[in-house]
């Protein structure tokens, strides 16, 4: 599944760099985060989350790639298992100005029991956990 929007956000370009680059940051926007370690490059996050009946608890590495500081970008991977289920992400996020906001592509790959629920209801539902996350990061950067 394939995610793509854009968040403006009322900061300077130069402040919602610094806040997305920091994986203590963007984890407070995770769903239903429960802690954050740093383990050498990648960080452990875990949390619960729910997709229409199927609620519980689930666990992700997460690392920050090809950080480019000039062009603000950087990619995010993470791994993740609960619910028995598996989710792998692969995003982009990049910081545009004039106006300031954020940019973001995202391929999500479930399998498991959530995948088995039916695309319909996997879109909808992770493209709400997609769009809450950046939709948090807006107001946690002020």
């Amino acid at each position: 599944m394939k995610y793509e929007g854009e968040v403006p956000v009322q900061v300077s370009a130069e402040e919602l760099w610094n806040f997305v680059t920091k994986p203590e940051s963007m984890a407070s926007c995770f769903p239903g985060i429960k802690s954050l370690t740093k383990e050498g490059d990648e960080y452990r996050v875990v949390g619960t989350a729910g997709i229409g009946f199927i609620k519980g608890e689930y666990k992700a590495l997460v690392r920050f790639v090809n950080i480019d500081n000039a062009k603000k970008t950087l990619s995010l991977i993470a791994k993740g298992n609960g619910l028995n289920s598996n989710v792998d992400i692969n995003a982009i996020l990049q910081v545009l100005d004039n106006p300031v906001r954020l940019k973001y592509s995202a391929d999500v790959k479930v399998g498991g029991v959530l995948a088995s629920i039916g695309a319909r209801l996997m879109d909808s539902a992770v493209g709400k956990i997609v769009n809450d996350l950046f939709e948090c990061v807006k107001t946690k950067v002020k």
